[in-house]
């Protein structure tokens, strides 16, 4: 990637993240990346295109992120954990961004081009809750509905902490999770 490129996608996250999608400028965004107009186009040939990198970009760090914990051997409790407190730290170090897709999806319409992008994020991330709830959880039924419900305490966790910017939401809901899980 190039320097200009990767400003432009910082710019992106900030706003979008920020505000929305529909909230935010072309020129907000050549502006705060500090690039010409010219290097916008050269790079994205239009706003949609630019939020459907980024949303791109944020969906494959975390299937990295979560591919690594379903590889990872230590005890599930102790993954949904991390998964949880990885929460808690992004939205404190961020100064509690919304969620890149969560906030796409509430600014768009539903026949936007940018509700796929959305859409095949939150089904990956949904199939990641369900298959760590399977290597807690022998009966296929039961492990998914368990990480339907890890699914949901999570993105309404990161929303509500973005809607009230205050951290306690995210720590019910990892006790919720760990209730649920039977660990606690």
């Amino acid at each position: 990637m190039t320097a200009a490129r990767d400003r432009l996608l910082n710019a992106a996250a900030a706003l979008f993240g920020e505000r929305g999608y529909e909230c935010v400028g072309i020129n907000e965004i050549i502006a705060k990346a500090d690039v010409a107009k010219a290097t916008f186009y050269q790079h994205f040939p239009s706003k949609e295109m630019l939020c459907a990198a980024w949303l791109q970009d944020q969906a494959e760090k975390s299937a990295r992120s979560q591919e690594h914990l379903l590889a990872d051997p230590r005890p599930v409790k102790e993954r949904l954990e991390e998964r949880f407190d990885g929460l808690q730290d992004w939205l404190k170090q961020e100064n509690f961004p919304g969620c890149p897709f969560c906030v796409t999806a509430a600014m768009t319409q539903p026949d936007h081009g940018l509700r796929g992008p959305v859409e095949t994020y939150r089904a990956q991330a949904r199939a990641f809750w369900r298959e760590l709830a399977s290597q807690h959880e022998s009966g296929k039924k039961k492990a998914k509905h368990l990480g339907d419900a890890w699914f949901l305490l999570h993105t309404g966790a990161a929303t509500e902490a973005q809607n009230v910017r205050a951290l306690w939401p995210v720590k019910k809901a990892k006790r919720a999770a760990l209730l649920l899980g039977g660990w606690t």
